[in-house]
């Protein structure tokens, strides 16, 4: 089941442009990860993807994320309906906060060229930001709290190890089809994770 679950990963990820995965710009967060030229680049590239091959790639992706999750944490249909409606109106809600927070850092950093840059204008961008970051937070918070209603205990605990997982694997499989080698960009993002493997990854050789 694992590798025909990998299979139609690298399938969907070998017959769609790869920059159609990237997510929006993110903000730099207090004592987190800062822009890139990595992630410049990528921006740039991006914006070569037209909005309905973006959409069909979201919705692939989509589907074999609640395969996977209805396998892994052996839900009922109708269980697995209720978590699909759960985490498709809240990843909605993430990409329209972060489609927002792309284009305030655009023009934070259009602001930013000019010699002196006006302070005046400066102020309701950096609100922005902090506002847009809340509302990050309170959909992490929203999900938590929905996700009682719907799974057990133990299936949430699984959610949480699936999704951080999930995103691992799709990060480093993007980077290798964009040619940076599986992981280097993941090794950015989430510093002194490493190469350690982890149990049902791509690099766990048990």
């Amino acid at each position: 089941m694992k590798s025909l679950y990998m299979m139609v990963l690298i399938t969907i990820l070998t017959l769609v442009a790869p920059s159609a995965f990237a997510e929006p710009p993110q903000p730099p967060q207090p004592g987190g990860r800062h822009f890139d030229a990595q992630r410049d680049g990528d921006d740039q590239h991006d914006q070569a993807v037209s909005p309905e091959k973006r959409e069909e790639t979201r919705k692939k992706i989509e589907a074999v994320r609640i395969w996977r999750l209805t396998e892994e944490l052996k839900l009922d249909s109708d269980k697995s309906a209720k978590l699909s409606s759960l985490l498709s109106s809240l990843d909605q809600k993430r990409r329209d906060i972060q489609h927002e927070q792309a284009e305030t850092m655009r023009t934070l950093r259009q602001t930013l060229k000019a010699i002196k840059p006006d302070e005046a204008k400066l102020k309701p961008l950096l609100d922005k930001l902090e506002q847009d970051h809340r509302a990050m937070q309170e959909l992490r918070d929203r999900e938590l709290r929905d996700l009682k209603g719907i799974l057990t205990t133990e299936q949430q605990a699984r959610f949480l190890l699936f999704q951080q997982r999930f995103q691992r694997e799709m990060r480093e499989m993007i980077s290798t089809v964009r040619g940076n080698g599986p992981g280097q960009r993941n090794m950015r993002e989430e510093p002194g994770m490493g190469n350690r493997p982890y149990p049902g990854g791509p690099r766990d050789n048990r």
